[in-house]
């Protein structure tokens, strides 16, 4: 899962750095939140993957970064991208939504008795999410010029 982020970023910043867009400031402001929420769902990824299920601590170190990575969708959702890039917009706010769920799941988890199914859920919500922004790096790549 790690080189296909790798993969993702690589593909995203060339296909920045290679497309022209209509503004200058649209396109910065784009950029920037691609490489917030690259930067989160990183994050993110390390500590879902460092987990112990045991440890209190460990849950809420995840429930902090899931928070951060809400928070950077919700940010990347209110750029207007440039129009080569409209099809991200759709695919944000289905990770959005599978983020939602995966917190859910993720607090199943671990809110009482920890509960190895909700987890499991999360994990395979959280790794939906993980396909829309794949899915976004094919939507930049796709586009470039």
């Amino acid at each position: 899962m790690k080189i296909q982020k790798i993969i993702f970023l690589t593909l995203m910043i060339t296909t920045l750095s290679l497309t022209g867009c209509t503004s200058k400031s649209q396109y910065n402001s784009f950029y920037k939140e691609v490489n917030s929420l690259y930067d989160e769902i990183i994050t993110t990824d390390a500590i879902i993957n460092r987990i112990d299920v045991n440890d209190e601590a460990s849950a809420d170190e995840l429930f902090d970064s899931l928070e951060n990575l809400k928070i950077s969708f919700d940010d990347f959702s209110k750029v207007q991208p440039p129009k080569e890039f409209k099809d991200c917009t759709y695919l944000s706010e289905n990770a959005s939504k599978y983020l939602s769920n995966a917190e859910v799941c993720f607090h199943n988890a671990f809110d009482e008795e920890y509960d190895d199914d909700s987890f499991k859920q999360g994990i395979a919500n959280y790794n939906e999410v993980i396909k829309c922004v794949n899915y976004m790096g094919d939507v930049l790549q796709k586009n470039k010029k």
